[in-house]
């Protein structure tokens, strides 16, 4: 097979990709990533102003994005961006479930409200986005595509006071399994992309107590760098290209060899 016929199996020719949380980092990564490959790329995010910022800057490059407001604490929210969607393109073949927040609290420090609000974005999201993006393509014959970002702290505890996050993160993985033997009888494939320490602006922004330096140490991977948000769109175009299509139900750690540590 020749390098060209290689490419075509990561194009993405007018396909619709819905991107959460795209505004910045890893979302912005791959939203830009995405439309390189030719897709048209939807930037929803609860920052507005952030996220019209990175689809004029794709638009500029000649390439084609939006911008939405999504709040995906808010099912009203994700029922209405995507609703949109599908009366604008009469579409939607890609969705990446990458909005989340990485808050931090110990244990005796997590409130029920803590907790419900951190899983609202993080698990309930993802799920109610997934049930919108599933009733679009089944409604439109697509063989669709959903990535959720997780995090390698599903697998492995990585640090105190991320009791939430963890936990939250390990329900992406499992929503992800769970998802992806519902509608594989419809050719929509669910996989789930596991980042190690990241750095990124929510990242650095999250609240919550400071790690001890000899925390942030042992956060260093094999590799010896942490990863960018560049790392972890890579794996998201993998994932959505007709290169793997014999994937799904997979979680993909992109994490430098951290969990061989």
């Amino acid at each position: 097979m020749s390098l060209d016929n290689h490419m075509k199996l990561y194009a993405l020719d007018r396909r619709v990709a819905l991107v959460t949380g795209g505004a910045q980092g890893m979302g912005a990564a791959i939203s830009r990533l995405l439309a390189d490959a030719g897709a048209h790329v939807v930037i929803a995010d609860v920052q507005a102003q952030k996220a019209q910022d990175v689809a004029v800057s794709i638009c500029e490059s000649g390439l084609s994005a939006q911008s939405m407001l999504l709040d995906v604490a808010d099912e009203a929210s994700i029922i209405a961006v995507t609703e949109a969607i599908e009366r604008e393109h009469g579409r939607l073949d890609i969705l990446i479930n990458n909005a989340g927040t990485q808050d931090r609290n110990f244990i005796e420090d997590t409130t029920s409200e803590y907790w419900d609000r951190l899983m609202a974005i993080n698990l309930r999201g993802p799920a109610l986005l997934t049930r919108e993006a599933v009733r679009i393509m089944r409604a439109h014959n697509i063989d669709g595509r959903i990535v959720n970002i997780a995090s390698n702290s599903a697998f492995h505890a990585s640090a105190p006071s991320l009791y939430a996050y963890s936990t939250s993160k390990a329900g992406v993985a499992g929503l992800t399994r769970a998802a992806a033997l519902e509608v594989v009888k419809d050719g929509i494939r669910v996989n789930a992309v596991c980042p190690g320490n990241t750095t990124t602006e929510g990242q650095m922004s999250a609240s919550g107590p400071d790690f001890p330096a000899e925390q942030i140490a042992q956060f260093a991977p094999p590799v010896g760098r942490t990863g960018t948000p560049e790392d972890i769109a890579g794996a998201v175009l993998f994932l959505v290209g007709d290169i793997s299509s014999y994937m799904t139900g997979q979680t993909l750690v992109i994490d430098g060899g951290w969990l061989t540590c």
